[in-house]
């Protein structure tokens, strides 16, 4: 068997399974730990300066983070949280050299598994929330929101959001056939994702679909691709209306939908609140230049994270940790919106990887993104795009 095929079949199950999360170590983080060992043997990655570059900002915020784990309250499971935190970011650099050696075919090898992987979360998370199956209500449900096979509502539906753009994209611009699975694909998906009620994967996806729209506005001139962006568009927003219109004829769907839009959360409010605890992070920010210690703030200072991934690496991993994570997600973002203008080989793969990007960095100021697998996943393939167009990689794939 050719290692390219092992290996893809390897990238392949990974992605199906990494929304499949109850628990951890999950069934994904297996398969991604023989992702990170079997693609180097096999010779099929190709790592270039994107990707190094990062990689290194991500080494220097794990080795302050297990510095700081001395100032934790409680050491262990800090340990055990910058443990994950660099497993994660080695699988990331793995699989943006595997994506770099060959981009087109294997983002959409990528993404395609990926969107497996969210129809079966979704599926799971309609199956539990209309309880069409005996007994999933109390599995795939948290307080009345789906959560699929994840165990918070809030990341099936940050998860939902990449795959989301890329349904829009292929409905954009690939064949009839495509096109007409893309969109039936993106009936489930949409619905799982409102049926999350999660606010900050509503703004989320919405902003990753912009981005994809308005990219794929300003980087074509044929009239037949302005055609087909309005009719998408106009058909588009007809269907989801549709959808949340029939979803909200159920009383318990438009009372948790009601209560979840407005901005007024009694939890979000006063100094014990969301916004108050971030304001305590900020303090303790100023306060403590190498960082109070992963999981301090929530046994020490506030009952809870600072709900805000920004804020809580400047307090695992202090100011120079914290600046080191900015700046590779800004440097992350910034290569790919470049990368869209110059690289139009790849246009349609960064357009999607970076608009779904973007829309997890929003996410990341109302809540913490660190341990989210498909935020490494996505990062992944913008740092293996961006390598993949550029001539000068630092190491050749061997495929056979």
């Amino acid at each position: 068997v050719a290692a390219g095929t092992l290996a893809a079949i390897a990238v392949a199950g990974a992605m199906a399974t990494s929304t499949i999360v109850f628990s951890e170590p999950a069934v994904a983080d297996v398969l991604m730990a023989a992702v990170v060992i079997g693609l180097p043997m096999l010779g099929v990655t190709r790592f270039g300066r994107a990707a190094m570059l990062n990689f290194s900002l991500w080494l220097v915020l794990v080795s302050l983070g297990f510095v700081a784990c001395a100032l934790s309250t409680s050491f262990d499971t800090a340990v055990t949280h910058q443990a994950v935190t660099l497993f994660l970011a080695v699988g990331a650099f793995v699989l943006a050299g595997y994506v770099a050696a060959d981009p087109e075919a294997r983002f959409r090898l990528v993404m395609t598994w990926y969107v497996v992987g969210c129809l079966i979360a979704a599926g799971a998370a309609l199956a539990g929330y209309f309880q069409l199956v005996p007994s999933a209500h109390e599995l795939f449900t948290n307080y009345g929101r789906a959560r699929g096979t994840f165990k918070d509502p809030n990341v099936l539906g940050a998860a939902l959001a990449p795959a989301i753009a890329f349904v829009a994209w292929t409905v954009l611009r690939g064949t009839g056939r495509q096109a007409l699975l893309a969109a039936a694909i993106s009936v489930p998906l949409f619905l799982a994702l409102l049926l999350s009620f999660s606010r900050g994967a509503w703004a989320s996806a919405l902003l990753s679909l912009l981005l994809v729209a308005w990219l794929a506005l300003v980087t074509t001139r044929q009239v037949a691709d302005f055609r087909r962006l309005i009719v998408v568009v106009v058909l588009g927003s007809v269907a989801l209306a549709v959808t949340i219109g029939s979803a909200l004829q159920l009383e318990a769907v438009e009372d948790l939908f009601a209560q979840r839009a407005s901005l007024d959360q009694s939890y979000d409010e006063g100094p014990e609140g969301r916004f108050g605890g971030q304001a305590k992070a900020v303090g303790l920010i100023l306060e403590h230049p190498f960082g109070v210690g992963t999981h301090t703030f929530r046994t020490a200072y506030h009952d809870e994270e600072a709900h805000n991934v920004y804020l809580t690496q400047f307090l695992n991993a202090g100011w120079i940790g914290g600046l080191a994570y900015a700046i590779s997600v800004a440097a992350t973002l910034a290569a790919g919106f470049i990368a869209v203008f110059r690289t139009a080989a790849l246009k349609g793969p960064l357009i999607v990887a970076t608009a779904a990007f973007a829309g997890l960095v929003f996410e990341g100021f109302v809540v913490d993104t660190d341990h989210w697998r498909h935020f490494f996943i996505v990062m992944a393939l913008v740092w293996g795009l961006v390598d993949g167009g550029s001539p000068t990689p630092f190491r050749e794939s061997r495929d056979d």
